[in-house]
């Protein structure tokens, strides 16, 4: 009787726990309904702006549903000269790309040491005391030295390609003269975001007055930094200051938004700009080779950037039709936790990439410069897009979707984000396309075409990326048996 009653109290539990599971799937399928049903794309524009004092930040709907069936997020930053992003984090891994502009960039990576030291001593400010210096050494002042420390600093510059794990604090400063506009894509499908499908950016510095743009429902509502929410007198005991420098951080009366003017100079530790001592850095490559940082690859030491707008490390390179430069997890191991790559092109006027498919990923596209015409068909064999994208627009691929690329423009360049580490493709057309691959049977059966024509389809194209677009071919009209 007792293994009974134990059985039925099993299958109670059964029932009611797939029964949960149904009703949680019910509710996700009213939330997100058609989350993949993609009868027609858009090229998509930012539906907000956040304002600051140095810049703005633009976002875009990631409830969209190309966005929502990719799983991701889009948001594009523009940091005016000596403009300063403040240190932010998400609950998202993002990829990072440098369109235009030069700066600095940070970042905070938890657990991990200071290995940024200066060199040259300087004075405290008068009254000014630090840690190990007493009311004893108040008198030796003169030869007291602080000296600042803090976790890697890197100069950043245009095609540069920046991974970021979820939690890790970054920020950002523009020392050019033209302004610093970086592209972001956040990965709000992976298993590494423990919350909603939803990019949450936390804030340690500054506040926003317009509110979290990022959430439906809550633009309304100021989102203030996260030392704001904690009591100064908490603040003041945590970092051993007064109460009136505790109320300072918590940034109460300051609404400059998330990016502020710096004014005078910009003193951080930083190595000097890449180029500057050719000799060493080809000594270090050929030590360590191109991608080594000659360290033992911890998440403290693993690089975060890399390059893509550089032509010797292209992956395609046509001289007369443009080039094509790939970023995976082989390239880029930190890529591995994040789940996610990029593709830089850029192509000539009348240039076209070859029509393909992502295997195993979705794709953001996003316009850095110049015009094109693109077509994308879907699983239904139906166009779900026909038209002109330019620059500061983007548009999702869906995985399978099949798309083609025909530059407008003198030159069109543009950067995508995949949604896998190592993303792959296919073609339909080219020296390895599946057509390459099928038996000359199977096309003409397949087809209803002659061996003659089967050949050509197969073997006339000989690019294997970038080919010629020299407009649409002559079509001959089928002739109609007489009577």
């Amino acid at each position: 009787m007792a293994r009974v009653s134990s059985l039925l109290s099993f299958s109670l539990t059964l029932l009611i726990f797939f029964d949960g599971y149904a009703a949680q799937q019910g509710q996700e399928g009213q939330q997100f309904p058609n989350e993949c049903q993609l009868d027609q794309l858009n090229a998509l524009e930012p539906s907000h702006v956040l304002k600051s004092e140095a810049g703005r930040i633009e976002v875009w709907d990631h409830h969209a549903p190309q966005l929502r069936c990719s799983g991701v997020s889009f948001a594009r930053y523009i940091i005016e000269s000596k403009g300063l992003y403040l240190p932010s984090f998400f609950n998202t891994a993002k990829l990072s790309f440098v369109a235009k502009g030069r700066g600095l960039m940070g970042k905070v990576i938890p657990g991990c040491a200071e290995t940024f030291q200066d060199s040259s001593e300087f004075q405290p400010r008068g009254g000014e005391q630090f840690e190990g210096q007493g009311e004893e050494g108040q008198g030796q002042g003169e030869r007291q030295r602080f000296r600042d420390m803090h976790q890697k600093v890197e100069h950043i510059r245009s095609g540069d390609t920046i991974a970021t794990t979820p939690g890790v604090a970054q920020w950002f400063y523009n020392d050019g003269q033209q302004p610093l506009v970086i592209v972001s894509v956040f990965d709000l499908a992976s298993h590494q975001n423990q919350l909603d499908r939803n990019p949450r950016p936390f804030y340690l510095a500054g506040n926003n007055p317009q509110g979290q743009v990022w959430l439906q429902g809550r633009e309304q509502q100021p989102q203030k930094n996260i030392f704001n929410g904690f009591g100064p007198e908490v603040i003041a005991q945590a970092l051993k200051i007064d109460l009136k420098t505790a109320q300072q951080l918590q940034n109460q009366e300051d609404n400059r938004g998330n990016i502020v003017r710096v004014e005078g100079p910009f003193g951080v530790i930083r190595p000097p700009l890449r180029g500057q001592r050719p000799q060493e850095e080809e000594k270090e490559e050929g030590r360590h080779g191109r991608h080594g940082n000659g360290l033992e690859e911890t998440i403290c030491s693993a690089r975060s950037t890399d390059n893509l707008d550089d032509p010797s490390r292209a992956d395609v390179y046509k001289p007369q039709l443009g080039y094509i430069s790939t970023l995976n997890s082989y390239d880029l191991p930190i890529l591995r936790f994040i789940r996610l790559s990029a593709l830089r092109g850029s192509i000539r006027q009348n240039a076209m990439v070859l029509p393909q498919w992502n295997a195993n990923a979705n794709a953001i596209l996003y316009v850095t410069d110049g015009e094109a015409q693109i077509q994308i068909v879907n699983d239904n064999g139906n166009r779900v897009f026909d038209g002109q994208v330019t620059q500061g627009q983007l548009i999702a691929i869906p995985q399978g979707f099949s798309v083609v690329k025909r530059a407008t423009s003198n030159r069109f360049q543009w950067v995508e984000f995949k949604t896998n580490a190592n993303a792959q493709i296919n073609t339909l057309a080219g020296r390895t396309s599946v057509l390459r691959g099928l038996p000359l049977e199977v096309i003409t059966n397949g087809f209803q075409i002659s061996p003659k024509e089967a050949r050509r389809v197969k073997f006339n194209t000989l690019e294997t990326t970038l080919t010629h677009s020299s407009g649409p071919a002559s079509y001959e009209r089928p002739r109609v048996a007489e009577a």
